[in-house]
């Protein structure tokens, strides 16, 4: 049987941010997969950084921040971590997660989801993730004004959108 081509019909999606270790990513390739035990699935290209250090630190946070952040949140998926201290970079604010050893979190996050994680085997141009959630902390406001991703580089909010240049 002939598979299909990929085709992005099912955006927009709501963009989070992974960060593992000091380094962090925009995520849009999430989603919730268990309420008891609460677990996160997650999709990562496998050219990416991150990825090598998920598999070396095994936990991660899933953040997410208003539309009013949306410009460095966005950027820091065009720069690598291999080669640049993306907070330093961004002039993004970090503290320690509450439960994760290693990895910190933006300041900013309206909403943190702190995780343990383990590749989930699979063929793919993308790695899977399963993140055992330990700690979650967040705001009501985390619900108002998302980034969401539409596709290519294009983003919106409730009732207004942006095109990210880079």
């Amino acid at each position: 049987m002939a598979k299909a081509p990929y085709r992005s019909f099912f955006y927009p999606m709501h963009l989070a941010l992974l960060s593992v270790g000091e380094n962090f990513m925009p995520l849009a390739w999430w989603t919730p997969v268990s309420k008891e035990p609460f677990r996160f699935l997650f999709a990562m290209d496998r050219k990416n950084h991150t990825l090598s250090l998920l598999r070396e630190l095994e936990e991660a946070a899933l953040s997410f921040l208003p539309w009013e952040e949306r410009e460095w949140v966005v950027r820091s998926g065009y720069l690598s971590g291999r080669r640049v201290r993306k907070a330093d970079r961004l002039c993004v604010a970090l503290r320690k997660a509450r439960r994760l050893e290693r990895t910190w979190v933006p300041e900013k996050a309206l909403a943190v989801y702190e995780m343990k994680v383990q590749e989930w085997p699979l063929e793919g141009d993308h790695a899977l993730f399963l993140g055992d959630v330990l700690h979650v902390e967040g705001s009501p406001k985390a619900k108002g004004r998302p980034i969401l991703f539409l596709g290519f580089r294009d983003y919106a909010t409730t009732g207004e959108t942006w095109r990210f240049r880079p």
